[in-house]
């Protein structure tokens, strides 16, 4: 009996339901409100050589950018940030940087830089994380949603051939034993 169940519950499921259709657009809209909170930077790094080191070896861009943010707060002389994640600034050390003021942005050859307000790009940072983790939460309630529907459905549709096979034989007038 319980293969007959999953056999006709399954075999008659439709993969475009409404509860389905809904659980996808539910985390496509999640997803795309992700990636528009990309933060203001731009491509290019500051010119001009009155910049800050703040990075070290092994330092991620999240922590250059909580580094920044922690010189601003402190000394207010990291007003814009240029990070590069390009192999020859990052095996020099040479890859977190903070300025005070950038009128203008270089492009230096076979390097790729974004420059950002710091404070700016640890709210993003910040508000990335807590949006990842309600995408995973709304995804993983959709699935729950998703799996409660095709279990109510086939329990409700398994209930109806069962009275329905029960009238049939009654009508029938078999004793059924």
């Amino acid at each position: 009996m319980p293969q007959t169940l999953s056999r006709n519950c399954l075999g008659s499921s439709n993969s475009n339901s409404s509860s389905s259709k809904v659980a996808t657009l539910l985390l496509l809209a999640s997803c795309s409100s992700l990636v528009a909170a990309g933060g203001g930077s731009r491509e290019g790094r500051c010119s001009g050589s009155g910049y800050m080191n703040v990075g070290w070896s092994g330092m991620s861009r999240d922590k250059c950018i909580e580094r920044a943010a922690e010189v601003h707060k402190d000394t207010s002389q990291c007003s814009f940030l240029s990070y590069s994640s390009s192999s020859q600034p990052q095996q020099q050390s040479q890859f977190c940087f903070c300025f005070k003021d950038c009128s203008e942005l270089a492009y230096p050859s076979k390097e790729v830089w974004e420059t950002m307000n710091p404070e700016e790009a640890k709210a993003t940072s910040d508000s990335s994380v807590s949006a990842t983790v309600v995408i995973a939460a709304i995804a993983a309630f959709a699935g729950l949603l998703v799996v409660t529907t095709a279990v109510v459905v086939c329990y409700i549709r398994h209930h109806r051939r069962i009275r329905a096979a029960t009238s049939l034989r009654d009508a029938s007038g078999v004793d059924g034993a």
